[in-house]
């Protein structure tokens, strides 16, 4: 069996106003439980803090990280992160109607150059099948900064990079101009489906139409894990921010901590499932809503288990 993680916790930034607390300390948590829970060889787990996150960094570690597979179904591979996410204008089409890509932000992050979930759907499209392959990202993935607690009052920082102006700008006006393609798209396909219709016709050619919309501008909430393969385990909704908060004394990410809680009290026999569902209750006084993504069938999976376990 073939297990492999890359834990990354980033407090520290080029930028010093960018510093986070918690997530140091998160992937120390992580990497204690994946060894004492999961049985991870202590040289099978590569951990990056700060300056050795750096986007090289990250990138260098993703390649150890997705290689030496058997691929006999008894590979596992684990990517943590813990720091900011941020967006920047959409470079592709891939998320044609949203205008923006989301972003991780190491070290030495760039706004011109950034780690966009472009270039993480494009290393993930390459891990086998055959592959048990989890992602946990505890950062944020969009932009409505909101209160940490309902009805608490502690020390919170969003692991949210809110964009410069000329950033929030080109974004803006990417949206301005994919909204008018979009409504010219629209406007076309309506007026093709209801020539030469009966009006009586109508009402049967506009549930249509509707059904045609929505599978055009279906909810897509990441993206960078392909749908039918692998594990996403998010900390938030994409509309949401992440809290790093002080919990038990220490600063952490409320995500990671309320994963690690779920996996120490079931003593890491749970499923993914399960897991989403306990680390939810676990931080349901947060405004954020952890997410799980995979397909049906690996919901039922134990967490961190081969996929022919």
């Amino acid at each position: 069996m073939s297990k492999r993680a890359l834990i990354i916790g980033l407090n520290n930034f080029t930028r010093p106003s960018w510093r986070l607390r918690g997530c140091i300390n998160d992937a120390t948590e992580m990497e204690r439980i994946l060894k004492t829970t999961f049985g991870f060889p202590e040289e099978e787990i590569k951990v990056l803090h700060d300056e050795d996150a750096s986007t090289q960094g990250i990138q260098d570690g993703l390649d150890w990280l997705l290689s030496d597979y058997a691929c006999d179904g008894q590979d596992v591979r684990v990517f943590h992160f813990s720091s900011h996410g941020t967006q920047v204008p959409d470079q592709s089409e891939y998320e044609e109607w949203e205008c923006k890509d989301e972003v991780i932000v190491p070290y030495d992050h760039d706004w011109d150059e950034p780690f966009r979930d472009d270039d993480l759907k494009e290393i993930f499209d390459t891990i086998p099948d055959e592959v048990s392959f989890t992602f946990i990202a505890d950062c944020c993935h969009a932009g409505t900064i909101q209160r940490a607690l309902f009805d608490q009052d502690i020390e919170f920082t969003p692991r949210y990079l809110t964009p410069p102006p000329e950033v929030t700008r080109r974004i803006r006006e990417l949206k301005e101009q994919r909204d008018a393609e979009a409504d010219a798209w629209a406007a076309a396909q309506l007026a093709q489906m209801l020539q030469d219709v009966p009006q009586e016709e109508w009402q049967a050619k506009m549930q249509e139409y509707l059904a045609l919309l929505r599978r055009r501008f279906r909810e897509n909430t990441y993206g960078v894990i392909p749908e039918k393969k692998h594990v996403l385990l998010a900390a938030c909704e994409d509309r949401q921010t992440a809290a790093d908060a002080r919990i038990e004394g220490e600063f952490r990410g409320a995500f990671t901590w309320s994963l690690t809680k779920a996996i120490k009290e079931a003593n890491g026999d749970l499923t993914y499932d399960e897991l989403i569902t306990r680390s939810g209750a676990n931080i349901a006084d947060y405004d954020q809503r952890p997410q799980l993504e995979c397909p049906d069938e690996r919901r039922e999976l134990k967490v961190f288990a081969p996929l022919n376990s």
